[in-house]
């Protein structure tokens, strides 16, 4: 009898572990980063990217939960080879949500493919479904998407006028709504980045982002002021950092 009792006692408790490990490996806020290269990534990985962060999961390519490694795009169901593969601003972003204690744990999904343009993102399309599949396959373990991380714009940049980028605005917005109906948010906040380019196209496509943070509700826009490039197009390693700290800042401010 006693040997009976120890050993259900011995099964309930290493159902608890079991279960308690299935939370702790399965993050409940979740965010969503797509986009063209940028966001896949294109900066070097120094040694010290390698460093996995705790409390931090990335949604894997057998959907499953992983630690949080770098290349974070890596898993994306529409990447581009494995070796471009390199950082991207998602690192840092999580980093300091979980050293802000915001979201913590907290959970990225990473399904962006470079030289895209907006047209290939809208609802309905392939790349737009992807996103949405990938990140409902990730609902399924009781977590909430609480944000997109959205950074495209260089394969619309040399669109020809301001009507074309009136044009992207409202295909942004068809994006962000369409996304808070799929992801069951109506309060999903959209965050979306700069480009950095010294050119007068930019300076209208800044304007144009920026129109998010007054006619959007739960909208964003980040700066891409101080940051550098590695090739004229792409952000060089501390650039990401800075970006992906810069859409952190934005997400707490707007949660609050």
């Amino acid at each position: 009898m006693i040997r009976l009792l120890l050993i259900v006692t011995f099964i309930s408790a290493t159902c608890i572990m079991v279960v308690a490990q299935d939370n702790l490996n399965s993050p409940k806020d979740l965010i969503l980063l797509i986009g063209q290269s940028n966001m896949a990534g294109r900066a070097t990985l120094l040694p010290v990217d390698n460093k996995v962060i705790e409390g931090a999961f990335l949604y894997d390519s057998l959907n499953h939960w992983t630690p949080l490694k770098n290349p974070l795009n890596i898993h994306s169901s529409i990447r581009k080879t494995a070796r471009m593969q390199k950082l991207n601003l998602g690192y840092t972003f999580a980093k300091k949500m979980i050293e802000t204690n915001t979201l913590n744990p907290i959970g990225l999904v990473v399904n962006a493919r470079g030289g895209t343009k907006i047209q290939a993102w809208v609802p309905g399309t392939f790349y737009y479904k992807e996103a949405v599949r990938r990140s409902l396959e990730a609902m399924k373990e009781g977590g909430k998407f609480r944000a997109v991380l959205w950074h495209q714009g260089e394969g619309n940049l040399n669109d020809d006028d301001d009507t074309d980028y009136d044009d992207y605005f409202e295909k942004l917005k068809s994006i962000i709504h369409q996304l808070r109906k799929d992801l069951k948010n109506d309060k999903l906040i959209f965050i979306a980045g700069e480009l950095n380019k010294d050119n007068p196209k930019n300076i209208r496509f800044k304007s144009m982002l920026a129109r998010l943070e007054t006619e959007v509700s739960f909208a964003g826009c980040v700066k891409s002021e101080g940051t550098k490039t590695r090739d004229g197009t792409h952000f060089d390693n501390e650039g990401l950092k800075i970006m992906g700290n810069r859409y952190a800042e934005k997400l707490i401010s707007i949660m609050n």
